[in-house]
């Protein structure tokens, strides 16, 4: 007969939704955007996913900045670009004729940058600033910050129904190197913090899996550097001979 502690095992394997882990393995950064516009019901259907994600007793800290005039988009475009110039550009200079991830991946974030207003989208999850509970009163001196761990996920949900509904996003904090003229320009009060900037619209190419070491290089168990030898480093479980 078996055991109580199987049945339920087996019961949650059974439960598990091979769509979503297709879309978990297939949500990559998503650059380049047609200039489609997106449905206002596809965009409250994704934000209302992001309103899901867990907080700290149930705060709900984020709130949704959702642009999408051509103005204000051209601003941000224009100001993104400056800064990513002012930080980067040497170093993009610098790379030019060099190939690799890095060199790559420059220049995909100088195109984007350079294109950022034709977006359809430019999504701003912003929160509710909040001092941590480890940071002792007489040293709460100035601005609070978010509190990035009921965000990130937040903009994870979000990140994840875009893909669901066939959008394409990404995920850039290029815009906290002038968040402060960013915060003026739009309108946002000084206590609301403008965290992740998500540029969202139909993708130009196709959604496809992602390049991740597998857990099992990743896993230490019950101790820091004790291997989890059951997996070998794919992740593929070792039949013990």
């Amino acid at each position: 007969m078996r055991s109580t502690e199987n049945t339920k095992l087996e019961a949650i394997e059974v439960a598990d939704d091979p769509g979503f882990f297709e879309i978990l393995s297939t949500t990559r950064a998503m650059r380049r955007l047609r200039p489609d516009p997106v449905p206002m019901r596809l965009l409250r259907r994704v934000l209302e996913a992001g309103t899901k994600a867990p907080s700290g007793l149930n705060s709900q800290p984020w709130e949704f900045l959702v642009v999408r005039e051509s103005e204000s988009k051209r601003w941000i475009q224009e100001n993104y670009l400056r800064v990513a110039t002012e930080r980067f550009g040497a170093l993009r200079d610098s790379l030019s004729n060099e190939d690799g991830p890095f060199p790559r991946l420059l220049r995909n974030v100088f195109r984007q940058a350079a294109s950022l207003h034709e977006a359809p989208v430019l999504l701003f999850v912003c929160s509710h600033r909040d001092w941590p509970f480890w940071v002792a009163d007489e040293d709460r001196v100035g601005v609070a910050p978010p509190p990035y761990g009921a965000i990130f996920p937040c903009v994870q949900n979000i990140l994840l129904a875009c893909r669901a509904v066939g959008l394409g996003s990404l995920v850039t904090t290029m815009h906290r190197m002038f968040e402060t003229e960013l915060a003026e320009h739009l309108g946002v009060p000084q206590e609301i913090a403008v965290v992740a900037m998500l540029p969202i619209g139909f993708p130009t190419g196709r959604f496809g899996p992602v390049r991740r070491t597998p857990a099992a290089a990743l896993t230490h168990l019950e101790r820091w550097g004790s291997p989890d030898v059951s997996c070998d480093v794919r992740g593929v479980e070792v039949t013990p001979s």
